[in-house]
């Protein structure tokens, strides 16, 4: 399994999991059939930047770090300024182009960073629909894109 797959199965994990210990991600990993080390998830759990909370049933569990809004703009005003291609808006949806691959990112990126007037954003490859609250605030978001052009 590639390191990225993995990472995407931690993060799964982490969601639904109360994992205290790194021998629980290897436990965990190996019920799905995939082998891993402890050496391993020790790595992953560095590069993810993983954290210990306190856990609701006492001890700590793993978490993956909060980010702060000056992390999820920047990196998004980095991923549009490599990948934007165009937007175009009508009502409360703007449809976001980007080159191909960048899609996920994207979306991810935007639904973090306008939580309050992004109803939903949608993606494929290299498009990401997003539906706004309101036309105002579709407006808004569409002027905001524009400025990476």
């Amino acid at each position: 399994m590639r390191k990225k797959d993995r990472h995407r199965l931690i993060t799964r994990l982490l969601a639904d999991k109360n994992i205290q210990k790194q021998e629980d991600f290897v436990a965990y990993l190996q019920e799905k059939g995939i082998e891993v080390t402890q050496a391993t998830i020790s790595r992953d759990i560095k590069e993810m930047k993983l954290i210990k909370v306190p856990a609701i049933d006492g001890g700590y569990r793993y978490s993956m770090p909060a980010e702060t809004k000056e992390d999820t703009s920047l990196k998004l005003e980095k991923l549009l300024k490599d990948a934007f291609i165009s937007v175009d808006q009508m009502e409360k949806q703007v449809i976001l182009r980007t080159i191909p691959g960048n899609a996920a990112a994207v979306s991810n990126l935007i639904e973090k960073q306008y939580k309050e007037i992004v109803f939903a954003a949608i993606n494929n490859d290299d498009r990401v629909l997003i539906i706004a609250r309101t036309e105002k605030d579709a407006e808004f978001l569409k002027n905001e894109f524009f400025r990476y052009l």
